[in-house]
This record gives C-alpha cells, structure tokens and sequence, in this order.
C-alpha cells in the first residue's frame, strides 16, 4: 500500500503504522479513563462494524493524508472492539476455564494467515483495492449478521456480557 497506491518510502510507511498504533493507544486511554459508560458487547459489535467500515474506505484511499487518518480510526475502533471482546469472554467464564478460553481464542487467531495466503493469489487477479475492500466488506456483513443473530445478548443493556467496562 505505502510502495505502489501512496508512492512513498519507509517513512511513509512508518507514519502508516503510526497512525494506525495512536489511534489504538487513543481507544486504550479512553476505554481505562472511566469517563465514559461503556456497554462491553454494543461497544465491541459497534466498534467492529466502524473498522471493517473504515476499512473499506482506507482499501480504496490513494492520498497518504487520508490513509493516514483512516488509519489512525481504525486503530481507534479496533481498541474499542478488542479490549471489550477480552473483557467479555473473561468476565463469562469461570476462573478455571480462562487459560483455556484465552488459548483458544489464540488458535482462532492463528487462522489469519491461511486468509493472508489467499489474499496475495487475490490481489494478483483483481488488484489490491477490490481484494481489501472485499474482505472489509465481508467482515462488516459477518458483523451485522452476528449482531443479529445474538441481538438479545448485546442489545439488552442488562444482558451479563454489557455490564459496564
């Protein structure tokens, strides 16, 4: 993206990954500074469903400027989706199960790379923006389609997994 879409160096790219780090360091601030009433699971299903948005928008960007602020919101969004997800899958789970909840949210994670891989095969027919924006546009409706299937779960504000961060 830094190389062939923005045209610029090592430094751009280092202001790319800046951005998108403030941004995270922004949500983290604002999530432990109490100041605001945050319901874990809304927050976490809304927050999900502005980065994979924002995520669309930064896949078609081509000014450094605005990749660099969508960047900076998507870092933004994606610690106020992360920290909450955490938060819940500890707070419903038993203290002996823990670990064992966190380690295989792990082996979830660890399926990225099999999406990576697909990606460069992707990105080679229908170029790097339309591959992006697909899979942004697909995690947006994954998010939405979650948000509704659990709807009583995360819309209640009394359900357990939106008692207050």
């Amino acid at each position: 993206m830094a190389k062939n879409i923005y045209l610029t160096d090592q430094t751009g790219l280092g202001w790319l990954g800046a951005s998108f780090a403030f941004g995270g360091l922004v949500g983290s601030v604002v999530l432990s500074s109490h100041r605001f009433e945050f319901r874990a699971a809304q927050t976490m299903v809304l927050a999900a469903a502005v980065w994979f948005a924002v995520d669309v928008l930064f896949a078609f960007s081509t000014q450094l400027g605005v990749g660099m602020a969508l960047l900076w919101l998507a870092g933004l969004a994606q610690s106020l989706c992360m920290t909450p997800l955490a938060a819940v899958m500890l707070r419903a789970t038993g203290p002996a199960y823990r670990g064992r909840v966190m380690g295989m949210r792990m082996l979830a994670i660890w399926g990225l790379p099999l999406g990576l891989m697909l990606s460069g095969p992707l990105i080679d027919r229908w170029g790097y923006a339309a591959t992006a924006g697909l899979y942004s546009a697909l995690g947006l409706l994954l998010t939405g389609a979650m948000a509704w299937h659990w709807r009583a779960h995360i819309w209640d504000a009394k359900a357990p997994a939106n008692a207050p961060l």
